[in-house]
């Protein structure tokens, strides 16, 4: 191949960013690898069984305030000792009915249990928020990971061809053996990086099968042309009201609140009366030898059954102060939780807003890079710039590139971050990235934008 072919080759890999390989279509979108994560995940399994778990406290605290009913039988035999007295034998059976009338500490229960309850919904409902973000963050590993791997690729026949180039030329006696030597590191290097880059696809992919539980080898892409806009609206003190109103982890630990002060009226009510309303029914009989014959009896009972607490150790003293101390832990946690709240929500807007400016920073950059790779190219051709001037020029592009993708999926991921902190994020947020996906393509192709090329 002449100098010109070279030249020509390189430029064209360059300005394109493209490498020439088929592309198998893509199996798994970001919607189809979440409906995976839905089913499959344990961390969220596990999250639903602790909900349904606590759940159960509100059934057996209303059964407190419901009647019980016994029911006992008994049969004895007794071997009579004594001459006047033979053996003989009992049995009987029993109903016995308890009505609570009045039990504030079951009442307080109750309400304990059901804000429990509601805090239980809200951490699952929080933990399914959380497997959107997990899920997003864990594709668009992937795909960072697959942009890397291609760039090393096409930076590896690129430098290979400036090597071959700069063999050439020494050939000739054009160059000196320096600048071999010097395109020779460069290509070991770019090895290098396609190897690691290899490896890290494989890490990523990893990352989804540990949430999918499933073996996803191919995904689709992003779409180059995937618009990248400020948050609306554009106040964080707007979004910051949202958050205070919607944060599913502040809901929780409100909820939290709720459960501990309801925890210290029912310590409290430890000291007051308990009224029950108690009916029961009874039959015993009891067989004696012939000499004395034997008894049945039979009777029904139906009362009132009054309990006042007087002294129980100090143990009812102590249920109190110490429901009272969690009681400022829950309020702790929860004025943290607001001011983590609130300061993460304004750090996400603001850093969504940098995303945006980021991404156009660095297409702008993508567009200085090819440039001046253009015009250190044309000076190694005339001898105005040396090998080390066009393989410094080429690893600035492919960085300005890699680095062009990140800013993208950065803005993705932190754009859904800001919804979760919110309160907001929702499935509905992956269906509208999922439209943005490429789901097949003829060449592996990274996704840089026309405008972001020198022209």
């Amino acid at each position: 191949m002449s100098l010109n072919g070279h030249k020509g080759f390189l430029l064209a890999a360059l300005a394109g960013t493209v490498l020439n390989v088929q592309a198998a279509k893509s199996e798994y979108n970001l919607l189809a690898v979440y409906q995976l994560a839905q089913k499959n995940d344990a961390q969220l399994a596990a999250a639903q069984a602790s909900m349904m778990a606590t759940q159960e406290v509100v059934p057996q605290s209303k059964a407190r305030l419901l009647p019980s009913i016994n029911l006992s039988a008994n049969a004895n035999y007794n071997d009579g000792s004594k001459p006047d007295v033979g053996s003989y034998s009992t049995n009987g059976w029993g109903a016995n009915l308890t009505q609570p009338l009045l039990n504030m500490n079951s009442w307080y229960g109750l309400n304990q249990a059901e804000a429990q309850s509601a805090q239980a919904e809200a951490v699952f409902a929080n933990e399914q928020q959380q497997l959107i973000l997990r899920v997003s963050e864990a594709y668009f590993n992937v795909l960072r990971a697959e942009d890397g791997l291609t760039t090393s690729k096409v930076q590896e026949t690129a430098v290979k061809q400036q090597l071959d180039q700069a063999r050439e030329r020494y050939n000739v006696g054009l160059i000196a053996e320096t600048d071999v030597l010097e395109a020779q590191a460069a290509y070991d290097n770019a090895r290098v990086s396609r190897i690691l880059g290899e490896n890290q696809v494989s890490v990523a992919y990893e990352g989804l099968r540990t949430i999918t539980d499933h073996s996803v080898t191919d995904i689709a892409k992003l779409e180059k042309t995937m618009p990248v806009n400020a948050p609306m609206p554009a106040n964080s003190d707007e979004w910051v009201t949202r958050a205070v109103e919607n944060n599913l982890a502040l809901q929780a630990a409100r909820k939290g609140l709720d459960a501990s002060e309801q925890a210290v009226r029912a310590s409290k009510a430890n000291h007051l009366p308990t009224i029950n309303a108690v009916a029961g029914y009874n039959v015993s009989s009891t067989g004696l030898d012939a000499k004395f014959g034997g008894a049945d009896t039979e009777g029904a009972q139906i009362g009132l059954q009054f309990s006042l607490p007087i002294f129980s150790g100090g143990a009812t003293s102590s249920q109190v102060r110490q429901s009272a101390y969690q009681l400022v832990q829950a309020q702790q946690t929860y004025d943290n939780n607001l001011r983590v709240t609130n300061s993460n929500t304004r750090n996400l807007f603001r850093t969504v807003n940098s995303d945006v400016g980021r991404v156009d920073a660095r297409c702008q950059g993508i567009t200085s890079s090819e440039s001046a790779l253009k015009a250190t190219q044309s000076g190694y051709e005339v001898g105005t710039r040396n090998i080390t001037d066009v393989l410094d020029a080429q690893q600035k592009l492919f960085s300005a590139t890699g680095d062009y993708l990140n800013a993208r999926y950065d803005y993705i991921v932190n754009t859904l971050k800001l919804k979760q902190a919110a309160g907001t994020l929702s499935p509905a947020d992956l269906t509208d990235l999922n439209n943005w996906m490429v789901s097949s393509r003829t060449t592996a192709e990274l996704e840089v934008p026309t405008e972001c090329r020198a022209k």
